[in-house]
């Protein structure tokens, strides 16, 4: 007795993917990419907050290096080890540009020192964090406790 073969090489069979299939598939990236790119953005910003932070403390930590050499503060960026361009400090990945201001009882006892979003960067979207300072009494602004910012 013989037994027949059928000869399964899929010749006449499509194969790969149809139009709907397809379709089906990217409306599911679609969908995943519209949820996922905010969160992304969102913690992408979050790590890039680290140069403004880092700025901040070196600005002042060099501000207080200034202090003790001549008994006063500087409003002059210039002499604080900040990265320079076109005569305005800028954090070291330019995200932020950095300046330096008399604080409450003026630049010969106090500063602030204040690191906004540049414009144009991918931080000016980093709402409510736009802006970070920190002054001569080590207080952080915005307030760490009322915000998510630091």
């Amino acid at each position: 007795m013989k037994i027949a073969l059928k000869n399964h090489t899929g010749a006449g069979r499509n194969s790969g993917f149809s139009l709907m299939e397809l379709l089906i598939a990217l409306t599911i990236v679609a969908i995943l990419t519209t949820i996922a790119f905010p969160s992304f953005m969102q913690s992408v910003r979050k790590s890039k907050r680290i140069d403004a932070q880092t700025a901040l403390t070196n600005a002042t930590n060099n501000l207080e290096r200034f202090f003790a050499t001549n008994g006063t503060y500087t409003v002059d960026s210039s002499q604080l080890g900040l990265k320079m361009d076109a005569g305005s400090a800028y954090s070291e990945n330019d995200h932020y540009v950095v300046v330096v201001a008399a604080g409450a009882t003026g630049i010969g006892s106090s500063y602030v020192v204040t690191a906004t979003a540049t414009a144009d960067g991918v931080q000016a979207g980093d709402t409510g964090c736009t802006v970070l300072s920190l002054d001569s009494l080590g207080r952080r602004i915005p307030d760490p406790t009322a915000s998510r910012c630091w």
